[in-house]
């Protein structure tokens, strides 16, 4: 077990913290929504410095805490929480499945909610990423596009280089890619 599990544990078995924590839940349907801090992709983070070994505290995942709290158990790192709910506020243990990288990337396929233009936080449509696929391996009248060139046609969308290397490698859109290259071949 690791510091950072250590600390989890020593967080739990502290009825106070505990109380404080769940006083930061509240009951939508089934699940149970963090109302505390957010990261940027919109998962429930906390900072804590109790019972830390480290005079600057560590950040934990909400729905982790929660998980620890409710079961008792400290997942080991390389575990993740799957959202069966798909609501990443969410810290009721009952929602979860744990599962590795590969398990989360079915589930997120799976769920058919996130991927693509159903992502609210994407800039891109389909349409644009076959235009993109298709700049990149047949070009213009003076040849495929780079993946910098690219990039400078969409900086209205202000994307960024990775976006376009994971579209036009086929690890981010990948029924667009698929289907461009089972038309194009």
């Amino acid at each position: 077990m690791g510091e950072a599990e250590r600390h989890l544990k020593r967080l739990i078995e502290d009825s106070d913290w505990v109380s404080w924590f769940e006083n930061k839940l509240v009951r939508r349907g089934d699940c149970l929504i963090w109302t505390g801090s957010q990261d940027n992709t919109g998962y429930g983070r906390i900072h804590v410095k109790k019972h830390c070994e480290r005079p600057t505290g560590r950040n934990f995942f909400a729905h982790r805490a929660a998980y620890a709290i409710q079961t008792g158990e400290i997942l080991e790192p390389h575990d993740l929480i799957l959202h069966q709910c798909h609501t990443r506020l969410c810290c009721n243990s009952d929602c979860f499945e744990i599962g590795d990288h590969r398990d989360n990337m079915d589930d997120l396929r799976n769920s058919g909610n996130i991927a693509g233009e159903m992502n609210p936080k994407s800039k891109l449509t389909e349409d644009d990423v076959w235009d993109i696929l298709d700049m990149y391996y047949e070009g213009g009248e003076h040849g495929p596009y780079s993946i910098n060139s690219i990039v400078n046609e969409y900086s209205n969308l202000d994307i960024k280089k990775g976006t376009v290397s994971d579209i036009v490698y086929g690890r981010t859109w990948k029924s667009v890619y698929d289907e461009f290259f089972e038309v194009e071949a």
